[in-house]
Parts: C-alpha cells; structure tokens; sequence
C-alpha cells in the first residue's frame, strides 16, 4: 500500500471533565491543519468534535469525572473521520433521528431568542457530511465524516 492512500488514525483520550475538552479541540485543529481544509472548515470540525464530547460528558456520563472519553481521528485521502466514543448511558435511537429532522427557529440577531440548549447535534448535522450513530457492547460511537473537496485549501 503506497503511503499517499493509507490510512492514517490516531486514537485519542480524555476524562469525562469539561474543563479538558479543550485538549481533543486543539489536536483536532492541529490535525486539520494537515489536511486540505480550509481555516473556517477547520475551526467548524473542531466545533463539532468538542460539542460531540461535551454531549458524551454531560449526558452520557451526567458530568461525572472518572469515565473516558475516547476520540478515534482518521485521515483518508478524500475525508476526515472522527469517531467519539464513551461507556455511558446510551443515546435513544429515535432521540438521534428526531435530531436530524430538528430546524432551529430563532432570529440569530436578537441574542434572546438564541437556544440555551441542544444545539450541539444541529450543528455538528449542518457542518460534517455524514455523522451516525451506534451503541452495542456498552460502547457509545458518534461518527462524523468531512469529505475534502478539491478548492478547501486557503
């Protein structure tokens, strides 16, 4: 296998605490960089990976510190995959297909109308390509792919 089409992953991880999501922000935009992404696109992945994170922490894990929180960062030739994955409680399916029907309704320019809450799904929807997800075996995977396109790059 020649090393311009393979596959390459690197397998991150945190403890279930807010206060580190940061870091997995950080490698991913980093990892980003290496790709042919633009800086915008870059910085809406790394949005999308620490609300993904956020969500496993605060629901999965209902805040609780001691549990882990595993990112899987995978780069193709033609797209980025970021799978995230904890050992919590589970995402109800239905709940999951009730998000991708979800539309905000809201002006953006009257801050008090913005949503508290419950954007984290919505946003990584409207950013990534394709995002699914899976629970079997105790284990939570959220995955999120961002095709390349050929004029990304700044």
């Amino acid at each position: 296998m020649s090393t311009a089409t393979r596959t390459r992953s690197i397998k991150l991880a945190i403890d279930s605490c807010l206060e580190d999501v940061f870091l997995l922000g950080l490698a991913t935009r980093a990892i980003c960089s290496y790709a042919p992404l633009n800086q915008l696109t870059t910085y809406q992945i790394e949005t999308c990976v620490v609300e993904a994170t956020n969500n496993c922490i605060k629901h999965a894990y209902q805040n609780l510190p001691g549990n882990s929180v595993e990112v899987v960062i995978s780069l193709f030739i033609d797209r980025i995959t970021f799978e995230v994955c904890d050992y919590g409680k589970a995402m109800e399916t239905e709940d999951f297909e009730k998000q991708k029907r979800k539309e905000l309704d809201y002006d953006p320019n009257v801050l008090e109308e913005l949503p508290d809450g419950g954007m984290g799904l919505y946003i990584i929807r409207s950013v990534m390509d394709q995002v699914e997800y899976s629970s079997a075996g105790g284990k939570n995977v959220l995955t999120m792919t961002k095709r390349f396109e050929n004029s990304e790059r700044d």
